[in-house]
């Protein structure tokens, strides 16, 4: 009783293969994308980026540095690393781009029978980076990237990556709910209840714990504070699948969400003659609630210019401008 009743028809007509309980980690994420469907008013576009010099300047670098002949050393190998693999340089470069578009980098706090409510723009410039996992998608976060030289952020990027491989998603996420369960109860946000709903049942019921991440020390899982606290997401679709193209859908109370696809060998027309080019597509999602089209065209010429000078971003240093 109390099911609904497109789904008591099918239990009943339809041969099931399997039943799963919905772990902890699908329903919080359902209950969040939820909101977010319902919500936010999605706009969403996909615009080309010709990365040819990205990967012209990589590949001198690399091979400047191979024909050294020498032994490298650690620090040696990761920057030939980041020279050759361009998750850290986009994540790096979105940093720099919303460092100049804040109304990209903000929350949005709409409260229509109370005040109308705000759009905050941030100072701290805090994107998380989608990590596939055997349990799922995690998001950890990168703090302030653009103040961080391109070698720092891929060394953060990777220990998250493995501490988000090392850690039990459901424990997490059920730090998470009580992280935000504290702030419900202390505004008075009934809404926010549902989560502390959640929260207790998982807490009540725990799942048994995957095996892979049994016996993990602390230090080396993702905290509360490592996912909590994202001023916007970066899905890199393209280094899972040969994608190019999504629409991705906004964790509130972000008002952005990026991804970046496949890089592609594709023609185009340079000083009058057919070429290959390398060509990206970068897919962003914003709150209609919080922008128009026209304030986020100023992130195309923007980016498109580290994109044409790669040597901003992987020359990078403390007191460089941004």
């Amino acid at each position: 009783m109390f099911r609904n009743f497109t789904i008591s028809y099918a239990r009943k007509n339809i041969r099931m293969r399997n039943v799963r309980k919905l772990s902890f980690q699908r329903q919080s994420v359902a209950f969040i994308l939820s909101i977010s469907a319902r919500k936010i008013p999605h706009a969403a576009g996909n615009v080309e980026f010709d990365v040819t010099p990205l990967y012209e300047y990589g590949k001198r670098v690399v091979d400047e540095m191979k024909a050294s002949g020498k032994k490298h050393t650690a620090d040696e190998l990761t920057t030939m690393a980041v020279h050759k693999n361009f998750s850290a340089f986009y994540l790096k470069t979105i940093g720099h781009v919303l460092y100049h578009m804040p109304v990209m980098n903000s929350f949005m706090e709409w409260t229509p029978l109370r005040n109308g409510g705000y759009l905050y723009e941030c100072e701290d410039i805090c994107p998380s980076f989608t990590v596939h996992t055997n349990q799922g998608v995690m998001a950890p976060i990168i703090r302030n990237p653009h103040q961080k030289t391109l070698v720092d952020v891929a060394n953060e990027m990777r220990v998250l990556t493995r501490k988000s491989r090392r850690t039990d998603m459901n424990e997490l996420y059920r730090r998470c709910a009580w992280e935000y369960l504290s702030y419900a109860i202390r505004e008075l946000d009934f809404s926010g209840f549902t989560a502390g709903w959640l929260w207790a049942k998982s807490c009540l019921w725990p799942e048994p714990m995957a095996d892979n991440v049994k016996n993990v020390p602390e230090e080396e899982k993702l905290q509360a504070k490592d996912v909590v606290g994202s001023t916007c997401t970066v899905a890199n679709i393209g280094m899972s699948v040969d994608g190019w193209q999504t629409v991705t859908v906004i964790p509130p109370p972000s008002t952005f969400m990026w991804g970046i696809g496949l890089t592609r060998d594709l023609p185009r027309v340079v000083n009058g003659a057919v070429v290959p080019r390398k060509i990206v597509t970068v897919a962003v999602t914003f709150d209609h609630r919080a922008m128009d089209g026209g304030d986020i065209f100023g992130f195309v010429d923007i980016m498109n210019d580290y994109i044409q000078h790669p040597e901003k971003i992987f020359e990078w240093k403390p007191g460089d401008p941004v």
